[in-house]
């Protein structure tokens, strides 16, 4: 099985561009009912905000139909896909927590450890194993 991983690059750089475009905008709760035109439509941030939610939700189930269509369900969720779902909730709880430093020494040891350790480690062990066989 592969994995077209520049694609899921640049779909999370774009989730997180946009999260970060978002903030600097200084956006409140209470800025939640202004509105833009889009096609002479009014459109609240509320609306920009809860596609920037709904629509992954909606591209992931088209991709689960469209993998179903090929005949190529996951018969479990992967153990990278479970990485990478695990390590975008933890970088979400530190939305809006600058200079907080919540688990500051954690976060550093976790990135040195997959930089380090995560991939290199199956790596070798992989490597090895087939010199085994």
């Amino acid at each position: 099985m592969k994995t077209d991983w520049p694609l899921i690059r640049e779909m999370m750089n774009a989730a997180i561009d946009a999260c970060e475009r978002i903030e600097a905008t200084g956006f409140e709760p209470k800025d939640r009912d202004a509105t833009t035109t889009v096609n002479g439509q009014a459109v609240s941030v509320s609306d920009f905000l809860t596609s920037g939610w709904s629509l992954p939700e909606t591209v992931r189930y088209s991709i689960i139909r469209a993998r179903h269509d090929a005949g190529n369900d996951l018969p479990y969720v992967p153990e990278t896909a479970r990485i990478l779902t695990a390590m975008a909730a933890a970088s979400a709880e530190l939305i809006g927590a600058l200079g907080q430093n919540p688990a500051s020494g954690d976060v550093r040891r976790m990135i040195e450890w997959f930089n380090l350790h995560a991939a290199t480690g199956v790596e070798r062990a992989v490597a090895e194993r087939l010199r085994e066989l």
